[in-house]
């Protein structure tokens, strides 16, 4: 019998392994299993997106504007973590989703609809990647990206190509790595020329059905309904909001029991 030990522990590591993977350990509303990590000191989640039926993560390093051990992280509704291989690290917090293209850009990532990874180097992206805007005259080709230094960039979102639009005094100064920088969070860009609301809404019903927009004006919890949209199956409707229209919240009410999807787009 002392022959078939070794088999029964390996019987037994396999099915404690299967049933960690279906039902993963949860400690307080915590899962163990998600936590991410680098060699860097220190490591901040730099932005969270859900994309593509996944949740994208992407982690920071202090001061790494050439890149670091940090990772692209692409969690399944099934709570599987899976590492990147694309992953190539940096201080990046920048996040938005390209309608145009149906990209989401990341980090120094674009992420297709079928879930394709692509990296910008950070040879041509240089800097702490600190947030990405709508281009002021080309939005549906080109995005923006600013950094926590003086860096500017222009994407071209198909090409991916980089176009330095205001460089950073400290990379031409030779000094490429551990930059005290500015330090600044955050970028956007309007002057007047996009305030463009729109709420897409579908259903997965067979029927139609009268979806009500309810509206927080105060931020009070006082709802008031905006409009109401009846959605036939199969044919998601796309809902302009009047210029100057803002609010707290926003919440989508059926008229019967389905599963309604609502994207708001603010250009």
């Amino acid at each position: 019998m002392e022959h078939d030990i070794p088999l029964l522990i390996a019987v037994s590591l396999a099915l404690s392994a299967a049933l960690t993977a279906a039902n993963p350990p949860v400690v307080s509303g915590i899962y163990p299993h998600l936590a991410m990590f680098n060699h860097e000191g220190e490591c901040g989640t730099g932005a969270v997106v859900p994309w593509a039926d996944r949740l994208w993560v992407v982690t920071y390093a202090p001061h790494k504007p050439n890149g670091s051990t940090d990772k692209l992280y692409e969690i399944t509704p099934g709570l599987q973590q899976i590492i990147r291989p694309e992953s190539i690290g940096g201080t990046p917090a920048n996040r938005m989703i390209h309608r145009e293209s149906n990209q989401l850009f990341i980090g120094p990532y674009a992420i297709a609809a079928d879930r394709t990874v692509r990296a910008i180097p950070y040879a041509e992206m240089f800097g702490r990647l600190t947030g990405m805007a709508r281009h002021l005259t080309d939005p549906a080709n080109k995005i923006l990206c600013a950094t926590m230094e003086e860096g500017i960039y222009q994407i071209d979102v198909k090409s991916l190509a980089v176009t330095e639009l205001w460089a950073d005094e400290q990379r031409k100064a030779g000094r490429h790595s551990d930059l005290p920088g500015y330090h600044g969070k955050g970028f956007y860009s309007a002057q007047g020329r996009y305030d463009r609301k729109v709420l897409t809404v579908s259903h997965d019903q067979r029927e139609s059905v009268t979806i009500r927009v309810e509206a927080d004006f105060t931020g009070t919890g006082t709802w008031v309904e905006a409009t109401a949209l009846t959605v036939a199956p199969g044919k998601p409707m796309d809902y302009h909001f009047p210029d100057g229209f803002g609010a707290y919240w926003l919440r989508l009410v059926a008229d019967r029991d389905a599963t309604v999807t609502g994207t708001f787009c603010y250009d």
